[in-house]
C-alpha cells in the first residue's frame, strides 16, 4: 500500500514539473504588449512623402529656335514675307529694313534677340568715334600715332613698332583689315569713347573689345548697327560734314559685304562674315538694311530682294 502511495506521489510530482516547464516555455514565447492609459496614448502620424516638383515645359517663345521667327509690331507684312522666304527656317538671323523717308515702311524680323560676336562690322563704331574726335578738334589730318608693342599683331609686316603713322593712313589700313592699325586707333581714341559713341547712337546691346587682336572685336546686333547707320544719316552724334565723311569712307571701301553685291546706286556699307549693314540711295528712295546670320549664304539674295521692294511702289 505504501509502495503504491509512493509511486503516485512521484507521478504527481513529475506531471507538475512537466506542466511548470510547459508554462515557462509559453511565457518565453509570448509577445509582450504594453498598453498605456488612454490619456497617454500617442497616435503616430504617417510620414508625408516629399513633394516632387513637376518641371514645367518652357514657353516656346522663350527659347530661340530657327523656326520661331518674330516680326516687330507694325512691320510691313509684304516685306516681312519676303525676308522670311529669303532667310528660310534653317538658320538663326536678325534682319532690319527701314525706309529713311517714311518711318511707316519697315520690317524687323528675327528668331534671336541677343548680341553676337562681330568682326569688321565693329569698325563702324571706331570710325564714327574717330571723326567725332576730329569734329571736337582733338585730332586732325596731321595727327600721327606711334605704333607700340601692344598694338602690334603677330605677322603684320605693314606697320612697324616705334614708327609714327598719319591718322588717315592708319584709318585706311584699318578698313583694309589691318589689326595693328585698328589697335593703334582704338588706343588713341579709347575704348570708353567708342563705347560712348555706340550708346549715343542707340546701340544699347553693343560692347567693344579691349583690342582687335582676336576674331571678335566685340558684340552687337543687327538692330544696333541699323540704329547707328540711321543715326549717321539723321545727324546724330556727328554733324552733317563729318557724317558725310564717314559715309564717303564706307562708299569708297573696296571691301564690301555680300549683302550689297547685287545693288547699284549710292551704297554705304560695312560688314563681315556674320554681320552687314548698309544705307542705299536710289531713284526716289533711301533705306537702311542690316543683317546678322549664323549662315551668310542668303545675304546677297536678301540685299537684292529688299532693294527690289524699296525700289517699287509700296502699299
Amino acid at each position: 500500500m505504501k509502495h503504491k502511495v509512493l509511486v503516485g506521489a512521484v507521478i504527481t510530482t513529475l506531471l507538475a514539473f512537466l506542466l511548470y516547464m510547459a508554462n515557462m516555455k509559453r511565457v518565453e514565447d509570448a509577445k509582450l504588449t504594453v498598453v498605456g492609459p488612454k490619456t497617454s496614448k500617442v497616435a503616430k502620424k504617417k510620414a508625408k512623402e516629399p513633394k516632387v516638383k513637376t518641371l514645367k515645359e518652357p514657353k516656346v517663345n522663350s527659347i530661340e529656335y530657327s523656326n520661331h521667327v518674330k516680326a516687330k509690331s507694325g512691320s510691313n507684312k509684304k516685306l516681312v514675307k519676303i525676308i522670311k522666304k529669303t532667310m528660310g527656317l534653317d538658320d538663326s538671323y536678325q534682319v532690319v529694313a527701314q525706309d529713311l523717308n517714311n518711318s511707316n515702311h519697315f520690317a524687323v524680323v528675327s528668331n534671336t534677340a541677343k548680341a553676337h560676336n562681330a568682326n569688321k562690322a565693329m569698325k563702324l563704331f571706331l570710325l564714327i568715334a574717330l571723326y567725332e574726335q576730329e569734329q571736337k578738334g582733338k585730332i586732325g589730318n596731321r595727327t600721327a600715332i606711334t605704333i607700340k608693342k601692344a598694338d602690334k599683331v603677330k605677322g603684320d609686316k605693314m606697320l612697324q613698332t616705334n614708327m609714327a603713322y598719319g591718322i588717315a593712313y592708319l584709318r585706311e589700313a584699318m578698313l583694309r583689315g589691318n589689326k595693328t592699325a585698328s589697335n593703334a586707333l582704338l588706343r588713341k581714341i579709347g575704348v570708353a569713347n567708342v563705347d560712348s559713341v555706340a550708346k549715343r547712337m542707340g546701340a544699347t546691346q553693343t560692347t567693344i573689345a579691349k583690342n582687335f587682336n582676336g576674331d571678335s572685336y566685340g558684340k552687337t546686333t543687327a538692330a544696333d548697327l541699323a540704329k547707328t547707320m540711321m543715326g549717321l544719316y539723321q545727324g546724330r552724334v556727328l554733324n552733317r560734314q563729318h557724317a558725310s565723311r564717314v559715309l564717303s569712307t564706307l562708299a569708297s571701301s573696296k571691301d564690301r559685304p555680300s549683302l550689297v553685291d547685287d545693288i547699284n546706286g549710292g551704297v554705304y556699307a560695312i560688314g563681315d562674315h556674320d554681320f552687314a549693314v548698309a544705307i542705299v540711295q536710289g531713284k526716289g528712295n533711301a533705306y537702311c538694311v542690316s543683317v546678322w546670320g549664323s549662315n551668310n549664304k542668303n545675304f546677297a539674295k536678301l540685299g537684292q530682294q529688299v532693294n527690289t521692294w524699296f525700289s517699287k511702289k509700296r502699299k
